[in-house]
């Protein structure tokens, strides 16, 4: 099947499943184990790996490798890896272990907020966000954002577009590179998703917008093509969809699933537009998350197959045809 390419309508994908999901679907993972699927990502064609977090080791004891995860990769001149960091401390440790952009954490929701990074939104946005900002400009590094609820909490319910529109402003005036629309416990419908999205573009900020969505309620990859549509593209997704539960929501028994990767990219290839990922190579990303974790994940294209390779035909069609009848 030949697709047509559209390489003005292209599309970044941002993998999260070594930092999202690896550590915790995975937890027995090794340092080794980490690196060979960090590195088996980017010989996929992935250009924007989440590889680690700089938390606490004894809050979350999964991301304590980080510095030796840093280490230990063959990194690629033309990859950006990406370390999460939730306060200035983890900035510094991220900044000693040479990542190339800088992930931050600020939720709309103050109860998600003090649940997630344990200040209330203001001492983040104030406080804790400017130490950051401030040395990782120092430092010449790019940052992204994660602008955590942006489409409902499960706490506060409804959020107030204005006040996610007034979070990004603030984030971009400061020197945000990337801000990330998380659609954290999977509250998002596509109308909401356009309808923000178009708002937030009209403004013309310096920053680039992304996305990153949850599965929660079956409807990120329909939310990931409103947002397309509305003029995004940068995604943040997960092989296989897997993550865990983001830190200060409610514990769920299937957990808060990432868009699966493959999924996406199949999706965009099929309709013409580059990903400039090689999906072989990224289901073969899956199979060893999958050999990893110990267990199925919740991604479609590794087991159904991409829909542009052909399957064999029953034998003898009109004899099961004819038993049909019957």
């Amino acid at each position: 099947m030949t697709r047509t390419r559209n390489n003005e309508e292209a599309v970044i994908i941002v993998e999260v499943s070594p930092r999202d999901g690896l550590p915790v679907v995975c937890g027995g993972a090794s340092v080794v184990e980490k690196v060979n699927y960090i590195n088996l990502l980017t010989q996929a064609g992935i250009k924007y790996v989440e590889s680690v977090a700089f938390t606490h080791p004894r809050l979350i004891p999964e991301t304590a490798d980080a510095e030796e995860v840093m280490a230990r990769l063959d990194k690629r001149h033309d990859v950006t890896y990406i370390g999460l960091v939730p306060n200035e401390i983890g900035c510094r440790r991220a900044l000693i272990s040479d990542v190339d952009d800088i992930l931050t954490l600020v939720a709309v929701s103050d109860t998600f907020n003090q649940l997630s990074v344990g200040r209330s939104r203001r001492e983040t946005i104030h406080k804790i966000l400017p130490s950051i900002f401030e040395v990782t400009h120092k430092h010449k590094k790019n940052i992204r954002s994660y602008l955590m609820t942006a489409f409902g909490c499960p706490y506060e319910g409804e959020v107030a577009i204005d006040e996610v529109i007034q979070l990004f402003l603030t984030l971009s005036y400061m020197g945000a590179n990337e801000i990330v629309l998380v659609d954290s416990t999977g509250m998002a419908n596509p109308r909401q998703v356009k309808e923000l999205i178009r708002r937030l573009l009209a403004l013309e900020g310096r920053a680039n917008l992304g996305v990153h969505f949850h599965n929660t309620r079956g409807a990120a990859i329909a939310n990931c093509m409103a947002a397309y549509e509305a003029g995004v593209r940068t995604f943040y997704t997960s092989i296989g969809g897997m993550s865990g539960t983001p830190y200060g929501a409610m514990e769920l028994a299937f957990g808060y699933w990432n868009v699966p990767t493959e999924d996406l990219v199949h999706l965009f290839e099929i309709m013409g537009i580059s990903t400039g990922i090689d999906l072989d190579q990224l289901l073969r990303c899956v199979e060893k998350a999958e050999s990893i974790a110990g267990k199925p994940l919740p991604g479609h294209i590794l087991r159904a197959g991409p829909a542009w390779k052909k399957t064999t035909a029953p034998v003898n069609l009109e004899g099961i045809a004819y038993r049909q009848l019957q």
